[in-house]
């Protein structure tokens, strides 16, 4: 009986030890070896394009563009906490125990940057929905990246940081920024649509459009650069009111996304409804709007656009009744979104 105990202890403690591991979740279609998606190891060494884990007694280097997260062996219950609290949609609870998380493991350098990155992706994300939180966002996000200019997470932080500029207008800043992107090994890419978006903001839709055009030419079918490029052209080419062309193109995209790809699908149909709309065709723009709302609401960035738009229409079209529907329901499920913060105020508040 002893010698049972004394084993199956033995194999508690083995066991132990091998769950004691960074884990790297890979994306989906990875093709980097592993098993089951995931490379366990130690993680040794990251920069902005790798990250180097010890598996064994080799050394194994991922690319950053494969990687879906990192689990580090040594996280804190805290920082455990503040991505529970993230998923629960509780942003401002957990960007507060993000920071704290940094602080705890001050004296392990992956662990805290990873929750520093946290703290300002989350920061970042509040700015791109709520207004009153967009300099926030920028604050955070350049700390980031002036304290981590090695960091794997540098990439997404200046892309979100770019991003946040241009919606604020800081044209020059959000330059800079594309700039310093397009520096970054493999996201060269990322950069040139958010420069051909500086432009369109600007109101140089031909310049815009030939910028969009190259990119468009170069990009692989089904990528989110050539999605991306599309769609963001269909815009300029509303602003110079080539209608008809920006329908074609718009819905060119929706019918080569598969049904199952949300991002693409509810972006796309958000933005035939803007040519719709701007075209003067209401009741065929509010089917556009009304595609996101009933099958693609699981994103969480086009369905308030889709139930703001919705509800403007409905309004164009003579039914008050409908529009404060959309409005109550866009008040109820995005209290902090800028289309939110756009409405008038509610009757008697």
């Amino acid at each position: 009986m002893l010698r049972r105990s004394i084993l199956t202890l033995s194999f508690v403690a083995l066991g132990t030890l091998a769950a004691r591991a960074d884990l790297v979740n890979l994306i989906p279609g990875s093709t980097v070896k592993a098993t089951s998606g995931v490379v366990r190891g130690t993680v040794t060494a990251e920069s902005a394009t790798e990250v180097t884990v010890r598996v064994g007694a080799a050394n194994q280097v991922v690319p950053v563009s494969q990687i879906a997260s990192i689990r580090y062996d040594g996280r804190t219950g805290t920082f455990d906490q503040a991505v529970s609290r993230e998923a629960a949609g509780q942003f401002t609870e957990a960007a507060d125990l993000y920071k704290k998380a940094a602080t705890e493991s001050a004296s392990k350098p992956f662990i805290a940057a990873d929750a520093q990155a946290s703290y300002a992706r989350v920061l970042g994300d509040q700015g791109m929905t709520d207004p009153s939180k967009l300099d926030a966002g920028i604050a955070a996000l350049s700390t980031f990246i002036k304290s981590n200019a090695e960091s794997r997470h540098l990439l997404p932080s200046l892309e979100t940081l770019a991003k946040l500029q241009l919606q604020k207008g800081s044209y020059d800043d959000a330059t800079a920024t594309i700039d310093r992107l397009s520096k970054i090994p493999q996201s060269s890419d990322r950069a040139a649509v958010l420069r051909a978006r500086v432009a369109s903001r600007k109101g140089q839709h031909a310049d815009a459009i030939r910028e969009f055009d190259k990119l468009i030419a170069e990009s692989a079918d089904g990528s989110v650069k050539r999605r991306d490029a599309q769609l963001a052209k269909a815009e300029s080419l509303v602003a110079l009111k080539k209608y008809q062309d920006a329908e074609t193109l718009v819905k060119g995209v929706i019918a080569a996304a598969p049904a199952e790809d949300i991002a693409t699908q509810a972006s796309a149909h958000n933005t035939l409804g803007d040519c719709l709309r701007a075209a003067g065709r209401p009741k065929d723009a509010l089917f556009a709007y009304l595609h996101t709302d009933l099958l693609f609401f699981k994103d969480k960035e086009q369905h308030p656009k889709a139930l703001s738009k919705i509800a403007q229409t409905y309004q164009e079209l003579k039914r008050p009744d409908r529009a404060e529907e959309a409005i109550e329901r866009l008040r109820q499920e995005y209290p902090k979104s800028p289309y939110t913060a756009a409405l008038p105020p509610k009757a008697g508040s």
